[in-house]
């Protein structure tokens, strides 16, 4: 039998200091986002995720921002994320339909709570500034 990776499609929000985080029920902290389904788009399955995590639906297009790729270590699962980003205007009204926890982190808050281990990533976050 054949195994193919599962990928992930994710999105960072930026408004101002922040970005948007979710905690989800189980106690997960991630970017809002999910898993593409087969035949769907890219960016079809990022706004079907938006939706059902947050009831909101992209204006614009995001910029791609990064893709990564995991494979764990006993070689069991295989991931691959692509991470798009995009700056907000102004902080919109937000709820999880699925009842995750909605966060908005600066840059401190971020590293303080220790989600994101890789600390060169936070810092690529906050830095990132768009291209006209």
């Amino acid at each position: 039998m054949k195994k193919y990776p599962n990928v992930s499609i994710k999105i960072i929000f930026k408004y101002k200091n922040q970005i948007l985080m979710l905690r989800h029920k189980n106690g997960v902290f991630d970017f809002p986002g999910g898993r593409m389904k087969w035949g769907e788009s890219i960016l079809g399955a990022l706004n079907r995720e938006l939706k059902e995590e947050l009831n909101y639906s992209l204006k614009e297009e995001p910029k791609l921002f990064q893709v990564w790729n995991y494979i764990s270590k006993d070689k069991k699962r295989h991931t691959v994320i692509i991470n798009y980003i995009l700056k907000l205007d102004k902080k919109p009204r937000l709820f999880s339909p699925e009842k995750s926890q909605i966060l908005w982190l600066t840059k401190k808050g971020l590293k303080s709570m220790n989600i994101i281990k890789e600390k060169d990533f936070i810092d690529k976050i906050f830095k990132w500034k768009p291209k006209n």
